[in-house]
């Protein structure tokens, strides 16, 4: 059901996206959409939940691996660009911001469900790394903030616009081990 709900809301928007149609993609009934989810918001809310979750599985295997703090924070970078740069991505976003005009609880749903999940994954990393002493920085979360700004830089609009083509893989890769270096040099990252 979440693959399908995922199928319709990517390609059709929120709104357009009907219970009817995802349950018949599903090969289940409606009922049984509304029975699991209650409704069409925690359907995707779902959705998005499992989107940053396989978003997060590259920067979690690097935890579990025991790599540098350099190799956790690139993992979680390029993961989250590769993600946030993908067309699909880029078309749920166009049509997100313009259905989040007319419902705004959607908007702190979608937030919820996604972006402050991985913020607050990342945060507790860069506040793990600052209580061993990796880093100098005060407030772990703006220091979230701080390096997602600097993997994803203000490209973004011009990608959102149509006037500059996605980053391949090669680029995305360079920019963030960039940002990384750039950011672990301004928190006085130690060896």
């Amino acid at each position: 059901m979440v693959e399908a709900a995922r199928e319709a809301f990517f390609a059709r928007g929120f709104q357009a996206a009907t219970i009817e149609d995802i349950a018949h993609t599903a090969g289940v009934s409606k009922v049984t959409v509304y029975s699991r989810f209650g409704d069409k918001e925690t359907l995707f809310e779902e959705v998005i939940r499992v989107e940053s979750g396989r978003m997060a599985a590259a920067f979690e295997d690097t935890l579990a691996r025991g790599h540098t703090l350099e190799d956790q924070l690139n993992a979680f970078g390029i993961a989250l660009a590769e993600f946030k740069y993908s067309e699909e991505h880029q078309a749920v976003d166009r049509v997100l911001m313009n259905e989040i005009a007319q419902i705004p609880e959607l908007a702190r749903r979608f937030y919820a469900a996604g972006p402050q999940l991985c913020f607050d994954r990342l945060s507790q990393v860069l506040g793990d790394a600052a209580a061993h002493g990796e880093i100098e920085i005060d407030d772990p979360m703006r220091a979230a903030e701080d390096i997602c700004g600097l993997w994803l830089g203000a490209g973004d609009m011009g990608i959102k616009l149509g006037l500059e083509p996605l980053p391949s893989p090669q680029v995305i890769r360079a920019k963030v081990m960039r940002a990384t270096r750039l950011f672990l040099k301004m928190v006085g990252s130690k060896p």
